[in-house]
């Protein structure tokens, strides 16, 4: 689904060159629910936001479902993005201003010809995969963090992305939480949702079908 060649990024300031990545090559099969580890400042997001097209590569080819994606306008680029994968963050980002249900919502926003009844039926179907239809008028404020990942799970769910990229999911949160948070994940990757997850934790990492380990931008 993701096929990642000779993957270069280089962050340049005046006086520093940064070789974030170096040299990736990496296939993510449909279906897999993969992690990626390795210390902090290897290279993980760098390499998941260039995998979710929020970041371009300093040179490399990107293969998102065969579609070679250095050839597309920034416009088709943010659609495909829109329709093809889904985001969860370690910090949620969650609007406190909008009650839960309208924070799932969002992504359909940028969606054509999605009408305010689909977008509502969908975002209470996304609210009752994670368990919280009952809690969907309240707002962030008035919830835990682990219930905080779950609102971000849903909105992540919510455009029926075939690819979830997930990065530090439990980050934020105390172990049972976590726990709760990877069975989550496993369940949504067995309804056949591809996932590729990035983690410093072995034992959620352990949960998934393959560990990629990165060190100094390089895949060991």
């Amino acid at each position: 689904m993701i096929k990642l060649d000779k993957i270069n990024k280089v962050f340049r300031t005046n006086e520093i060159e940064t070789h974030a990545l170096n040299n990736i090559n990496l296939t993510v099969e449909k279906g897999e629910f993969m992690s990626i580890m390795g210390p902090s400042g290897c290279g993980k997001s760098t390499l998941l936001n260039i995998m979710g097209l929020l970041d371009k590569p300093t040179s490399g080819t990107i293969l998102l479902n065969g579609i070679n994606v250095e050839e597309m306008s920034e416009h088709k680029t943010a659609e495909l993005r829109n329709k093809t994968l889904g985001f969860i963050f370690q910090s949620f980002h969650l609007i406190p201003a909008l009650s839960i249900i309208d924070n799932v919502e969002l992504p359909l926003l940028y969606r054509k010809g999605v009408s305010y009844k689909e977008r509502k039926e969908r975002a209470v179907e996304a609210l009752q995969k994670v368990e919280l239809t009952h809690r969907m008028k309240h707002f962030p404020s008035q919830l835990s963090g682990g219930q905080c990942q779950r609102v971000a799970i849903a909105r992540a769910l919510i455009g029926q992305p075939e690819i979830l990229l997930a990065d530090e999911p439990t980050g934020n949160l105390d172990s049972k939480m976590s726990e709760e948070i990877i069975l989550l994940l496993c369940e949504i990757n067995r309804s056949g949702t591809t996932i590729v997850m990035v983690t410093h934790d072995i034992k959620m990492a352990s949960n998934t079908s393959r560990i990629i380990n990165i060190l100094d931008g390089k895949i060991l």
